[in-house]
């Protein structure tokens, strides 16, 4: 028994000692530690209209992180884009993201932040014709940061539709889909 006691305090003795060697030689997540980026993306945008092509487009895009989680790397992200598609398709939207981020840190300056939510759109300027001028979207990707850069890809798609046109002869509507890749600063 008095053996058994004298292993149980060198154990828990011991875990203190390599918790010590751990946190050194790691890194450790810093309470507080939101962030900013601001990003420019290459847009491939395309819709689930029969026999429609995808076109081009540019964004831009500030982006708040806020830390939700007081152990972990765990952040609600929001802020604000603008992206302007040309080719075939005139159209400027302004988007609101809410995602939902884990910034898994590989390194101290690299991390692997994948992340998935929702887009709230507000077209301004289109070319098609019956455009809906509030849409609701979804989107999933990763942003990988290396120290103040990052570069990220995103995929996403409408919830509701861009188009909805009916007159009694003819009726379509169809919702957009957005690949970006994107790269940015992160401050």
């Amino acid at each position: 028994m008095k053996k058994l006691l004298i292993l149980a305090i060198a154990s828990i003795m011991s875990l203190g000692a390599s918790a010590q060697l751990i946190t050194s030689n790691t890194v450790t997540y810093k309470k507080g530690s939101g962030y900013n980026r601001i990003g420019v993306s290459y847009n491939s945008i395309s819709s689930n209209a029969e026999g429609s092509e995808s076109v081009s487009g540019v964004s831009l895009a500030w982006t708040k992180g806020i830390s939700v989680a007081k152990d972990m790397p765990l952040f609600i992200e929001t802020g604000l884009g603008a992206t302007y598609a040309f080719d075939d398709l005139n159209a400027l939207t302004a988007t609101i993201p809410l995602n939902v981020t884990y910034k898994w840190p590989v390194t101290e300056s690299i991390k692997i932040a994948p992340l998935a939510g929702l887009t709230f759109n507000g077209n301004i300027i289109s070319d098609v014709e019956d455009v809906k001028f509030f849409t609701l979207g979804w989107q999933a990707g990763v942003n990988v940061e290396l120290g103040k850069f990052y570069l990220g890809v995103t995929y996403g798609g409408g919830l509701t539709d861009y188009c909805k046109f009916d007159d009694g002869y003819d009726s379509y509507s169809f919702k957009l889909n957005n690949l970006a890749a994107t790269i940015g600063l992160v401050f």
